[in-house]
């Protein structure tokens, strides 16, 4: 799966709950999706975040419709693993939060050119920069 352009994004969680919830203003990350489809970008999404999205979004929609999403979605990215080094870089990190120290530390480790979130302010201590799902819209269409 190869890209066009050599991006390769990683996902976090709330790009994935925008696509599959469609949340208010979610075309920008459902347009991320079809670039990853077609292979203009490369997209990444953790363990992590598959998880995640099964917990949060069972309140608001079926579980087999979050399932059949969740497989879909899994078609169309990479998944990529957390392994022990993640946890430990996650540790000795500044981030505030966790859940997103992990997942700076899986895209670094899968060489992301940047993580895709609403939550750029999270992610400032990270070596992955992060970047808005408009911004990378903006950026893919050239």
């Amino acid at each position: 799966m190869a890209s066009n352009n050599g991006k390769r994004l990683f996902l976090d969680t709330n790009i994935i709950i925008d696509v599959i919830a469609k949340r208010k203003g979610y075309a920008d990350s459902l347009q991320i999706m079809r670039y990853c489809e077609t292979n203009h970008a490369d997209g990444f999404i953790s363990a992590i975040s598959v998880t995640d999205v099964m917990y949060i979004l069972r309140k608001y929609i079926t579980p087999n419709a979050v399932r059949g999403a969740v497989q879909t979605l899994l078609a169309i990215v990479h998944l990529t693993d957390v392994r022990k080094g993640d946890i430990l870089t996650a540790f000795s990190g500044n981030m505030k939060d966790f859940e997103d120290a992990v997942q700076a530390s899986c895209a670094r480790r899968i060489q992301a050119d940047y993580i895709v979130t609403h939550n750029i302010r999270d992610f400032t201590e990270s070596a992955i920069p992060a970047i808005l799902p408009s911004d990378v819209v903006k950026l893919l269409r050239g």
